[in-house]
């Protein structure tokens, strides 16, 4: 009989196993070895399914992306306002993004160097604004915000998001990405609903 695929399984395997060291020693100093022992393979295993620790960072990266924007796009379906997604969104997703802060510090100073890292970071940044865009596009047609540009809004919410996961890095103790987070919301909200925006309040 034929062995099974594990090829997927395997790799996921590796990629979390890489994950743990990047965020111990950073993608500078983190070495293969590693990698393969921590998944515990060896390092020909390593090697068969990633050529160099290059194709592993840029896999990882992948890896990350697409599971945020697959739990971004399942908030255009889920039930409740779009208030209530988005903080569902804020409580599911920070606690992991605080852990990989450092993690993604190193993709941030990397996409400084490397145009490759560049491009998935743009790719990514659209398409979470794209998914946004459309959730304040659905908040407008039910009632809950007046008319406004969703573009922007998107522009504004990612801005929020990502800003507040860094001052929760660079200042664990004074701010709480989550509790931030979900005030910061509730002020940008309450200024698009229909009767709380400064149209509204200077007619």
């Amino acid at each position: 009989m034929p062995k099974p695929d594990v090829s997927v399984e395997r790799k996921a395997q590796i990629l979390a196993a890489a994950s743990r060291i990047f965020l111990k020693k950073g993608f500078e100093t983190a070495r293969m070895e590693e990698i393969a022992e921590e998944a515990g393979l060896s390092i020909g295993g390593l090697y068969w399914y990633f050529k160099s620790k290059e194709e592993v960072i840029f896999s990882l990266m992948d890896d990350l992306i697409n599971s945020d924007l697959n739990e971004q796009r399942a908030l255009l379906e889920a039930p409740g306002s779009v208030m209530e997604r988005l903080k569902q969104y804020v409580r599911s997703s920070v606690p992991s993004a605080q852990t990989l802060s450092p993690l993604f510090s190193d993709f941030y100073a990397l996409g400084g160097r490397d145009p490759r890292v560049q491009v998935r970071f743009q790719t990514y940044f659209h398409a979470y604004r794209q998914i946004i865009a459309a959730l304040l596009a659905q908040g407008i047609a039910r009632g809950e915000f007046r008319t406004f540009d969703v573009n922007h809004g998107a522009i504004l919410f990612a801005a929020l998001y990502e800003g507040m996961l860094e001052l929760a890095m660079l200042d664990p103790e004074n701010i709480n990405g989550i509790i931030e987070l979900l005030h910061s919301i509730d002020i940008l909200m309450q200024g698009l609903k229909p009767d709380g925006g400064i149209d509204a309040k200077t007619k």
